[in-house]
């Protein structure tokens, strides 16, 4: 085998070793093409629950880059927000070997009181707001994390795991979908896994099918009482994303050498 082939031969394979995502959609919230103000018109997103009002890009604060998403609950107190964007069905390409993950960054401010939660939120429709979550997590003023399956399970379900160092430092959360279960986790700032856990069933069927704009995520505030709801967070670095198994990049990565030799 000539060097040069060996080198090409070596280095496709460890860039399949390394590579671990399909990018279904990413962003930072970075100009361009998001400029400060509502997030509400700008590249696909809509207002969902609660008409979005105390959302908006801005240029103050953020994990990467220049720009993130805030939510200002200081004053907007009682009620709950999202915001939304569709997307289209992956062509049954979400199963076991190559899951769905959505994730994003939050950073909680130490201020925000025990009731405010913010999330990330799935839904099977491509105009799905906070009611039709059927995969979400949130974290809490106080570093609480609901999930579940429903939108209930997020505000008004059993706390599942509490770590007061989730507020004032940015943590990941993750939520996955295998085409018929899924999970949800938590990381600190250093991406560690903190915290996980998983459900058998997730009605995110539509995100596994060919339709048009045909499943949605949500970003969004909610509160668990109408008391100590008072809140602020940041959300930035948000992942949509395909996980082939390694086996399967390889293959992929070897056949693509294969013809290149020819």
């Amino acid at each position: 085998m000539p060097r040069a082939y060996r080198l090409s031969a070596l280095l496709v394979v460890a860039l399949a070793a390394t590579a671990s995502a399909v990018p279904v959609y990413i962003t930072s919230f970075e100009n361009p093409p998001f400029v400060t103000g509502s997030i509400n018109g700008q590249d696909g997103w809509a207002n969902g629950s609660g008409t979005g009002q105390s959302q908006a890009i801005v240029d103050t604060f953020a994990r990467t880059g220049s720009q993130s998403l805030r939510w200002d609950n200081t004053t907007n107190l009682t009620s709950f927000y999202s915001v939304r964007r569709a997307f289209n069905g992956q062509a049954g390409a979400i199963t076991p070997q190559t899951p769905l993950e959505l994730s994003v960054w939050m950073y909680i401010e130490p201020t925000s009181q025990l009731n405010r939660l913010y999330g990330l939120y799935a839904t099977n429709s491509g105009t799905g707001t906070l009611g039709g979550t059927t995969l979400g997590i949130t974290i809490s003023g106080t570093g609480d994390v609901r999930a579940g399956t429903n939108w209930s399970s997020t505000y008004s379900g059993p706390v599942l795991y509490t770590n007061a160092s989730l507020v004032g430092a940015w943590a990941k959360v993750l939520l996955r979908y295998d085409g018929t279960g899924g999970g949800a986790a938590v990381y600190d700032s250093a991406s560690n896994l903190l915290w996980s856990t998983t459900f058998a069933t997730v009605s995110l069927a539509n995100a596994n099918g060919t339709g048009v704009n045909s499943w949605n995520i949500n970003l969004g505030t909610d509160y668990v009482t109408t008391t100590n709801h008072a809140g602020m967070a940041y959300m930035d670095d948000l992942s949509v994303v395909v996980i082939p198994e390694p086996a399967a990049l390889l293959l992929l990565a070897l056949a693509g050498l294969a013809l290149r030799r020819r």
